[in-house]
Protein backbone atom coordinates (compact mmCIF):
# COMPACT_ATOMS: atom_id res chain seq x y z
CA UNK A 1 0.00 0.00 0.00
CA UNK A 2 1.35 3.58 -0.87
CA UNK A 3 0.32 6.18 1.82
CA UNK A 4 0.60 9.98 0.00
CA UNK A 5 0.07 12.39 2.46
CA UNK A 6 -0.45 14.86 -0.40
CA UNK A 7 -3.86 13.47 -1.50
CA UNK A 8 -6.70 16.10 -1.71
CA UNK A 9 -9.39 16.41 0.79
CA UNK A 10 -13.23 17.42 0.26
CA UNK A 11 -15.18 18.22 3.82
CA UNK A 12 -18.97 18.60 3.04
CA UNK A 13 -21.24 19.53 5.68
CA UNK A 14 -24.18 17.45 5.35
CA UNK A 15 -26.24 18.28 8.20
CA UNK A 16 -25.84 21.83 10.18
CA UNK A 17 -26.87 24.12 13.47
CA UNK A 18 -24.45 26.63 12.98
CA UNK A 19 -24.51 29.67 11.51
CA UNK A 20 -21.06 29.81 10.59
CA UNK A 21 -21.24 26.79 8.10
CA UNK A 22 -24.32 25.70 5.99
CA UNK A 23 -25.64 22.54 5.07
CA UNK A 24 -23.74 21.41 1.81
CA UNK A 25 -20.69 23.83 2.50
CA UNK A 26 -17.93 22.59 1.22
CA UNK A 27 -14.01 22.91 1.80
CA UNK A 28 -11.06 21.76 -0.09
CA UNK A 29 -8.04 21.08 0.73
CA UNK A 30 -4.73 20.09 -1.17
CA UNK A 31 -2.74 18.78 1.04
CA UNK A 32 -2.22 20.15 4.19
CA UNK A 33 -3.28 23.83 2.37
CA UNK A 34 -6.99 24.79 2.17
CA UNK A 35 -7.65 25.77 -1.19
CA UNK A 36 -9.39 29.02 -0.45
CA UNK A 37 -10.55 29.94 -3.75
CA UNK A 38 -13.05 27.19 -4.42
CA UNK A 39 -13.93 26.56 -0.45
CA UNK A 40 -16.43 27.45 1.50
CA UNK A 41 -15.27 29.85 4.99
CA UNK A 42 -14.25 26.93 7.86
CA UNK A 43 -15.05 26.88 11.34
CA UNK A 44 -11.59 26.20 12.93
CA UNK A 45 -13.03 24.81 15.73
CA UNK A 46 -14.69 22.00 13.61
CA UNK A 47 -11.67 21.52 11.71
CA UNK A 48 -9.38 21.15 14.58
CA UNK A 49 -12.11 18.53 16.10
CA UNK A 50 -12.61 16.65 12.97
CA UNK A 51 -8.81 16.47 11.60
CA UNK A 52 -7.75 12.77 12.63
CA UNK A 53 -10.19 12.41 9.59
CA UNK A 54 -8.61 15.01 7.72
CA UNK A 55 -5.37 12.99 8.31
CA UNK A 56 -6.84 9.70 7.37
CA UNK A 57 -8.54 11.00 4.52
CA UNK A 58 -5.18 13.09 3.19
CA UNK A 59 -3.39 9.56 3.44
CA UNK A 60 -5.82 7.56 1.46
CA UNK A 61 -6.71 5.24 3.94
CA UNK A 62 -10.11 3.81 4.28
CA UNK A 63 -10.81 2.32 7.77
CA UNK A 64 -14.07 0.83 8.92
CA UNK A 65 -12.81 0.69 12.71
CA UNK A 66 -12.63 4.90 12.42
CA UNK A 67 -16.02 4.88 10.24
CA UNK A 68 -15.06 4.82 6.56
CA UNK A 69 -17.72 3.97 4.72
CA UNK A 70 -17.01 5.50 0.96
CA UNK A 71 -16.62 8.72 3.62
CA UNK A 72 -15.85 9.65 6.78
CA UNK A 73 -18.72 10.95 8.98
CA UNK A 74 -18.03 12.68 11.23
CA UNK A 75 -19.56 15.90 14.03
CA UNK A 76 -17.53 18.32 14.95
CA UNK A 77 -16.85 19.36 18.79
CA UNK A 78 -20.12 21.07 19.59
CA UNK A 79 -22.32 18.79 17.93
CA UNK A 80 -23.75 21.03 16.01
CA UNK A 81 -22.08 20.45 12.32
CA UNK A 82 -21.68 16.67 10.54
CA UNK A 83 -19.26 16.25 7.59
CA UNK A 84 -18.76 14.00 5.08
CA UNK A 85 -14.81 13.83 4.57
CA UNK A 86 -13.42 12.51 1.46
CA UNK A 87 -10.21 11.60 -0.37
CA UNK A 88 -10.39 12.97 -3.89
CA UNK A 89 -7.20 10.34 -5.40
CA UNK A 90 -5.56 11.45 -8.41
CA UNK A 91 -8.09 14.96 -8.72
CA UNK A 92 -6.68 17.54 -10.52
CA UNK A 93 -9.17 20.28 -9.89
CA UNK A 94 -12.01 19.84 -7.56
Amino acid sequence: MKIDPENKVKIVVTQSGCPLMKKGATVYLNGAVIDYRESAPVCVTALVGIYPWIMTARFGIESAAMGFDGDYRVSCPDKLVEFAISSCNGATRF
